[in-house]
């Protein structure tokens, strides 16, 4: 019994170690101001409550306000695109709630590009960057911000530059109460992702 109790605890140790390394790291990744001069900004979407916007995405929404609110006081008005479809709980888009917050913020409407057909982070890219075109918008020349929140913002990064995007990803901050829970469990998915690109 007391064998088992050893390899558990060094099981746990040779686990925390890399654990800490990553939370530490994505923290101050998240935390760098974006480079001024963003054209797009884009805001991923996550899960709404009730079909509307959540504490989580809210952050989010609010540190894209801030990216906005930096970029015109230098005298430029990026669009701002807001991606994330409609998972089978909720009767509207990620998009449409995240496009009436930002309204009710004070962004235009026509500032405000909707992309709703993404069901993960990959695919708000991907879907994201064939809206840009859409829209005349060439993605891999056009300076683009990336928000989402701080725990998520390593694995986007690595998802950004596969898809050759000239972009930068910063991150919002995540409440106190789900801070341990949303970094390991994305601790985890990147260990899965190394796995299988191993």
């Amino acid at each position: 019994m007391r064998r088992w109790r050893v390899v558990l605890a060094l099981a746990g140790t040779t686990m925390l170690v890399p654990f800490l390394g990553f939370t530490g790291y994505t923290v101050g990744r998240a935390r760098l101001s974006p480079r001024p001069g963003a054209e797009v900004v884009v805001v991923l979407g996550c899960r709404l409550r009730h079909d509307r916007v959540a504490p989580m995405l809210a952050r989010r929404l609010n540190r894209a306000l801030e990216v906005m609110g930096e970029e015109h006081r230098r005298g430029r008005t990026p669009l701002l695109v807001a991606s994330g479809g409609q998972s089978g709980r909720e009767t509207v888009a990620e998009a449409e709630a995240m496009a009436d917050y930002l309204v009710a913020q004070g962004i235009p409407d026509d500032r405000i590009l909707r992309e709703n057909r993404s069901r993960n982070t990959e695919e708000n890219l991907r879907f994201t960057v064939r809206e840009l075109r859409g829209r005349g918008i060439d993605p891999e020349r056009a300076r683009i911000t990336v928000v989402t929140s701080d725990f998520h913002v390593l694995r986007t990064a690595g998802l950004v530059r596969r898809l050759g995007l000239r972009a930068q990803v910063t991150g919002a901050r995540t409440s106190r109460l789900l801070t341990r829970k949303s970094f390991l469990r994305e601790f985890v998915a990147v260990l899965v992702k190394l796995g299988r690109t191993g």
